[in-house]
């Protein structure tokens, strides 16, 4: 059952919550403030205009402070839309733990925020490092991607976009410019 510790508490060695940490004073927690690298786009043209392989998945690192639901993946869609995409989030080790059905990317809307839901929502445990992941079928299918930063950036390869990601076998711990997506957590 629930504890409650009145006086402050200190505690000297390690503290692992296998149910992850609630957000504060009962309230709960939107994903709408975590981004890759945790900085969103400030421009529409921010970062590199990728072109996109078809065999590779593009991912970023994102921080998840604490217990949410996560709905799903908006990335800055480059200056082209062509084509279909999926996204998903991938846990610490790699797992795939959400991923969206693919999307027709010719509603959108080049150099802004396109929306992409998983299929159903996940809830993400935090505090805890997660990858979001971009993988297109169609190279006129353009994003944007961080052109610097100080967190793990890569992408996989070998991906085929029927049958839809596979795990990040080992994931990156060091940034490559030009990969990881703009990506926010909604």
């Amino acid at each position: 059952g629930a504890v409650t510790i009145t006086p402050a508490t200190t505690v000297t060695g390690a503290v692992t919550p296998t149910g992850g940490i609630a957000a504060a004073g009962g309230f709960t927690a939107r994903p709408s403030n975590i981004h890759s690298g945790g900085l969103p786009a400030r421009l529409s043209t921010d970062g590199t205009d990728v072109t996109p392989s078809i065999t590779e998945m593009y991912y970023a690192a994102v921080f998840i402070p604490c217990n949410m639901t996560i709905t799903g993946v908006s990335y800055l869609a480059g200056t082209a839309t062509e084509g279909n995409v999926k996204v998903g989030l991938f846990n610490s080790a790699g797992a795939n733990v959400a991923t969206s059905a693919s999307t027709d990317c010719s509603s959108f809307t080049a150099d802004t925020y396109n929306r992409v839901s998983f299929t159903g929502t996940y809830a993400a445990k935090g505090p805890a490092t997660y990858y979001v992941g971009l993988l297109n079928d169609n190279t006129g299918n353009r994003f944007n991607a961080h052109l610097f930063g100080d967190f793990p950036a890569s992408k996989t390869t070998g991906e085929t976009y029927a049958t839809g990601f596979t795990t990040i076998s080992s994931p990156a711990t060091t940034f490559t410019a030009s990969l990881g997506p703009y990506m926010s957590l909604f």
